[in-house]
This record gives C-alpha cells, structure tokens and sequence, in this order.
C-alpha cells in the first residue's frame, strides 16, 4: 500500500478523515477543535458501545485534570456541529455511564490514491493552510484585544461578582449517594452567599438544569453570572472524592480548580473547606465576619451533617414515605449531636408537614412540632427554617395568624432566596381574605422555588380561594402538562371542574388523583363534594362511609368529612364534624372563612361562633 493511503469514517453527509483529524461534510471543512475531533474520532471507533466518560478523559486528556464541564461542551459542539435534532440522533448521551454512537456508517476504507491524481490532495492542505492561518490571525486578535481592553470577559477569578454553583455530578454509579452531591452543593450555595461582594444563584435557580448538558456560555446567560462553578462526585466505600472547577463561560477556561479526597467521616471540614477555598479564589481579602460564616457549621459531626442530608433530601420528596424517612434521619442525626439546630428544624418542618397534609393527626404532630421548633429556635435564632417551623407550629395548630406572620417574616429577611416564608405568608394572606396578597407572595414563591410543582399549585389554590376560576384553571393545565401524575392538581382540577359546572369531568380527575396517592383521605373527600355537588348525595354518602371504615386503620381528619356533609348542605351532621375538627385543633381551620366548600352554610349562626373561637373575627 502506497504512503497516501488514507483511512475515512463516512456517515450521511459527513467524512472523518482520522489521518489528518478533519471532518468535512460534501467538500467543506467542519469548524472543530482538534479535541472535538479526537472525541469524535473516539465515539466512531467504538460505535455502538457506551464509551465511559473515564475513558475519554483517559484518552483525549491523558495528562490533565479536565473538568466534565469541559466535556459536555466539547459533546454540545458536535452535535451543534453534525445538526442533531431530537428525531435525529449521531451521538447518545447514557445516563451516568457515557456516550455512543448511533449512526450508520456508510463506508469505513482505506482509500488508494492514483498516480495520476497524486496533486488533487494538495487541495486539503491548501484548505488546511487557509485554516492554520485563521487560527493565527484569530489568536493574535485574542491576545491585542485582551491586552487593548475591548474583550469585556473575566481576567482573573478577583474580577468575579456573580457566580452559579452547579449541581455536583454524581458520578459513583449509585443513585444512593444522590443525596450526598445535592446536598453539598446546597450547603456550598449556602456558605458563599454570606460573601458580601458575591452575588451567589439560588438552589432553584441552579438546580433546574440538572441532568441536563448545557453549554457553560448558554448557562451564563440564563442565569446571568460571570462564573459557573462545577463539580464531580465519588465515593467508593468510606472514600469520597470531589472535584471543582471554575470556569470563565465566555472563554471557557478553567481559572481555579481543585481535587479533594476525603473520608466520609471528615465531610464536615471538607465542606468548610471548599467553601474556604472557592471564596478565596474570588477575594483577595474576605471580612472577618465572612471567614466566620465559611468556617461556620451548625454540626461539628461528619456522621450527623451526612444524615441532616439525608434527611433534606427524602423530605423533598413530600411523600408520606419520603417523610418519614426524612424524620428517622433527622432523628438519627440529632442522636448522634443533640445540638444541631438545622435538624431539629427540619424535624419540625416534617412534623408539620406530615400533619397538615392529613397524615397524623394535631394531637401527634402539633406537640413535636412546636418542641423540635423551639428547640432549633434556641441554639440559632438567626436560623431562617427556626423560623418558618415555628410560625408553622402558630398557623396550622394555634391559628394566631399575627404571630406566623411575624415569624415568617423576619424569615425572609434571613434568607432573601428561601421560598417556603413566601407560600406560607400567602396562606396567611388567603385565610384574611385578601387575595391579592396571596396571589402575590405565592408567585413570588413560585419565582424562588420554579421547579417545584406544589408552589406553583398553590398560585392556583389562591385564584380558586379568590373566585378567579379561569385562571385557576389555566395554571392547572400548566401543571398537568408538567406531570400528568401529580396527584394534587388532579384534585384541585377535580374541585374547579366541579365549582364550573362540569360534574362528570371533576369525578375523572379525582379518581385519577385517588389512585395516584395511594387512597389518600383528603382526595377521596373531594370525590364525596364532587358527587354532593352534582346531586348525588347517596355517591356523596357512600364516600363519607369508606373514609369513616378507614379511620379504624389510619388517621381521618374530621374536616374531610365536615367537607362533605357541607357540600351535601346537611348542616347539622356538617357542624358535628367541624366541632370535632374545632376541638383537635385541625391545622386547616384557620381558613373556615374563605374556604368555598363552607359557602353554603356560612349564613347559620354556628359558623360565625365557631369563627369567633378560632380566633378569626372579634
């Protein structure tokens, strides 16, 4: 075989040609960097097999620390560069393991060369000189601009102000440790938000792009930050591994970067660490009381920080389930040191959580909410979730709307990002009547927290409370093409179908919603108001029997079934039941007074003594 042989990859209208790391598509030459090539290069040797993300880096970047980052947008600049689309496919991402190669190769050979056509391949190393010159001319314009002052990107990480933590990725091939990477990156958020000079983005700002393979220049921009900071997670067995790079997004450099390997024994001073570090990185000289909030841990216990996140991360999941998994970990957390407030409030907060949505009843959550409350409140008053547990504990179990409101707040002012003061004031707002006001602080949630589906819910539960039933309506519809199976929008859709007069639509959707919370007793009462509501009283009364053979078995609030014998328009059996909510202190009776279920009877003289004991009117 003579020397100008060459070796081509040929796939739709693309030719890779390895020799000379070049990918043409028809004659022309693809903008690539010579990395994006050699990854390219790599996924077509292997086509078919998931290509490991080790072993790219091992092969591409085989004597560098490269930060994933750095690879995703090497992946993000091939597809832009092959046109991918989501019904056309070159390069698949595998979830947590790589990339392949999906495409079909039309030709992989070594190509002769004829004698007599041995000047034609000069034509490529005229397009390659062409191309060598551009890359001259484009550096020296890189360098003169930077040194003129014309390039308005980041000098040095001192020139920083504004900074977005990324979600760390796990990388230890176990959903298990999930919580460990979302956790330290909301605790990294946490601490640089106490650097006065730093604008830091939120967990829900950052956390809705995760899983998700966005340049970091795109991310930037979203989020308008000079900086993006990302990390890669590891544990093997006790063994933990972290690596942080920040990057410049208009030039995609790195300017600080750092591995860390700890045991997990010691992942309290790792993350006082990393949060030491990366504030040093951005300041010549931080603040003594800055140092103090770096340094700052509510826990001086590896073990009892590791469970603290555990336990955030199963109360995110606002399941019944995932709450009492969050409680046992808090629990074990403060066990292990019995001092440390973030536990105890979020020992408070599931308590409160568990009762109010109807799983235990006031007797048992109203006393651990306000002991675990003020327990947190007492070792750190200056604790923004101290507070909301304990406005919490006065809302839903006191009903003094005065002193949750104070407590929430002087939350907000705490932690200006913290979304739950916001949804819980619009409860205080709504239960007073002034819906305006609600409407606003539940947007305002919404704004802090956009990915989570119950604050964008309650904007919808404000207009329904308000009489503002088409654009309830709307906001469920947002809600139902987000997650068909959220089984709360089923409900509140199930209960503005039924207000509007669509009585058949309404028993659908709360039957949808029943069997997706597994028989909850707040949803099945929404079946009996819906068949009141539509007349059938003997439906109605069938579903009052089944919640009260369940309350054998499980907790059933007395509001669920005072609910329904209202709608019925049965209002002695409706005020038997709301005595009885009256006198176990069921969180939801601060809001008797604007409840649209209530409508009917709110003319008897009952309703208004019963208001009076709440606390409601004077």
């Amino acid at each position: 075989m003579n020397n100008d042989a060459q070796h081509f990859y040929e796939f739709e209208d693309f030719r890779l040609d390895q020799i000379r790391g070049v990918l043409f598509q028809g004659e022309e030459v693809v903008n690539l960097t010579p990395k994006a090539v050699e990854i390219l290069r790599l996924l077509v040797e292997k086509r078919g097999e998931i290509v490991s993300k080790d072993e790219i880096f091992a092969k591409i970047w085989p004597d560098s620390f490269v930060e994933e980052a750095n690879l995703s947008h090497h992946i993000f600049k091939l597809r832009k560069a092959l046109g991918e689309r989501e019904d056309r496919k070159l390069i698949e991402t595998v979830p947590k393991r790589g990339y392949r190669f999906v495409g079909v190769l039309q030709a992989e050979k070594l190509l002769e060369i004829p004698n007599g056509d041995r000047k034609k391949p000069m034509r490529w190393w005229i397009v390659a000189t062409v191309v060598a010159v551009l890359v001259l001319i484009t550096t020296g314009w890189y360098f003169y601009s930077r040194l003129s002052g014309n390039q308005p990107e980041v000098e040095t990480a001192r020139d920083i102000r504004s900074i977005a933590v990324m979600p760390f990725v796990n990388e230890s091939g176990n959903e298990d440790v999930e919580y460990l990477s979302d956790g330290m990156t909301e605790t990294l958020i946490n601490s640089l938000s106490e650097v006065p000079s730093l604008s830091v983005k939120s967990r829900p700002a950052v956390f809705r792009f995760k899983g998700r393979e966005i340049a970091p220049q795109t991310l930037a921009s979203e989020l308008n930050v000079q900086a993006i900071l990302f990390g890669r997670l590891t544990l093997k067995g006790n063994e933990l591994t972290l690596f942080l790079s920040l990057i410049d997004p208009q030039t995609e450099n790195q300017i600080w970067g750092k591995q860390y390997g700890r045991k997990l024994s010691d992942l309290v001073a790792l993350q006082s660490e990393i949060g030491r570090d990366v504030a040093h990185s951005l300041e010549d000289r931080l603040t003594a009381a800055a140092e103090d909030s770096l340094s700052k841990n509510y826990s001086k216990k590896g073990d009892a920080y590791r469970l603290y996140l555990l336990g955030d991360y199963y109360w995110a999941k606002f399941t019944k389930e995932g709450l009492r998994q969050a409680e046992k970990h808090y629990e074990e957390a403060i066990a292990i040191d019995p001092n440390y407030a973030l536990a105890y409030a979020g020992l408070a907060n599931t308590y409160w959580v568990l009762g109010v949505n109807g799983h235990v009843s006031s007797a048992e959550a109203a006393p651990k909410v306000r002991v675990a409350a003020e327990r947190a409140f007492e070792l750190a008053p200056q604790l923004a979730e101290s507070h909301v547990a304990l406005g919490a504990y006065k809302m839903f179990f006191e009903w003094d709307l005065d002193g949750a409101e104070n407590l929430f707040r002087k939350a907000m002012a705490l932690d200006r990002d913290y979304a739950v003061p916001h949804e819980l004031l619009a409860y205080v707002h709504r239960a007073r009547g002034r819906h305006e006001d609600a409407v606003g602080e539940a947007k305002r949630a919404n704004e802090l927290d956009p990915l989570n589906l119950l604050m964008l819910g309650d904007i919808a539960v404000c207009y329904r409370f308000a009489g503002q039933l088409e654009q309830a309506l709307e906001i469920n519809k947002r809600l139902l093409e987000m997650d068909p199976n959220f089984a709360d929008t089923r409900f509140e859709n199930g209960l503005l179908l039924a207000e509007v007069g669509d009585h058949e639509a309404a028993v659908r959707e709360i039957t949808k919603g029943l069997a997706l919370s597994e028989n909850s007793s707040k949803i099945k009462s929404g079946l009996g108001i819906v068949h009141a509501r539509a007349g059938d009283h003997a439906k109605a009364k069938k579903v009052i029997d089944e919640l009260l053979a369940e309350s054998k078995e499980k907790y059933v609030s007395p509001m669920d079934i005072a609910l329904i014998y209202s709608a019925m328009n049965d209002r002695d059996k409706a005020f038997d039941w709301l005595e009885k909510a009256y006198q176990e202190r069921t969180p939801w009776m601060f809001e008797l007074n604007v409840t649209p279920e209530f409508a009917s009877i709110k003319d008897d003289a009952r309703f208004g003594d019963l208001l009076k004991r709440i606390g409601l009117i004077p």
